[in-house]
């Protein structure tokens, strides 16, 4: 067996027989990796709270060359969720974005920028940036970086740079210019167009936008998401009811 250490960030974990769990974790060098977690749901497990989602973690674990799930030997917390998750509003989002990151994360396919993505929209959510920016920008990049979010620059047709307004084209799965867009192509608003603009080229602490305009620009992820997947996230829906709640 070979032993391996790396920062890891928890996605989810699952209960496995009396006593242990399954751990799903992300690294920036190792890519997705599952592992188990022997002994983590005893009353005195020695991995304590440095199991749930999004905690940032310090992670030691064995591999067999012939295996895919590894073995967990030691986890030591380097950042707890815990704040954030007290409002109801910020726990859900992130019960999201693990999802979001869990379902286009590629096991053993190391990504640091999609590590770095988690990272940087666990540390927003403990700092206070308001959820809803926080899931918008992490929705928008994790399809980018899973190179499935259309390019806002150049009709997805004609390859022409593209001027306002934007009209997305749901057929063509992208972004076309007045002369390749279909008849029912969806324009695009300015303001929305300008927030994506802001959201591509802006870390996540920095970037704001009105409500509404964070609404529409989770509908156009969304969009392409289910597109590309076939069904939705099963926590989209828990967060739509939690969102229309507040």
């Amino acid at each position: 067996m070979r032993p391996q250490t790396s920062e890891a960030i928890i996605l989810h974990t699952l209960p496995v027989r009396e006593r242990d769990k399954l751990v799903v974790f992300l690294t920036p060098e190792h890519g997705k990796r599952k592992g188990w977690a022997y002994g983590a749901r005893g009353g005195k497990t020695r991995f304590g709270a440095a199991l749930e989602p999004l905690a940032k973690v310090r992670i030691g674990f064995l591999e067999k060359e012939s295996d895919e799930v590894v073995r967990i030997e030691s986890v030591d917390l380097l950042r707890s969720l815990f704040p954030a998750q007290q409002n109801l509003v910020s726990s859900v989002a992130a019960s999201y974005i693990a999802e979001t990151v869990d379902t286009f994360a590629q096991a053993n396919d190391p990504s640091e920028l999609v590590y770095r993505l988690l990272d940087r929209s666990s540390e927003a959510l403990l700092a206070g940036v308001a959820p809803l920016a926080v899931v918008a920008y992490a929705e928008i990049w994790m399809l980018r970086l899973a190179g499935i979010l259309p390019t806002p620059k150049n009709c997805v047709e004609c390859h022409q740079p593209l001027t306002p307004p934007l009209r997305f084209d749901a057929r063509a799965q992208g972004f076309a210019c007045q002369w390749c867009a279909a008849r029912d192509a969806e324009l695009v608003p300015n303001d929305v167009a300008a927030a994506l603009d802001d959201l591509l080229r802006l870390p996540v602490a920095g970037f704001t936008a009105p409500e509404a305009t964070l609404f529409e620009l989770r509908a156009l992820a969304a969009t392409v998401r289910r597109h590309f997947l076939g069904h939705e996230l099963k926590s989209f829906e828990v967060l739509a009811s939690v969102l229309a709640r507040r």
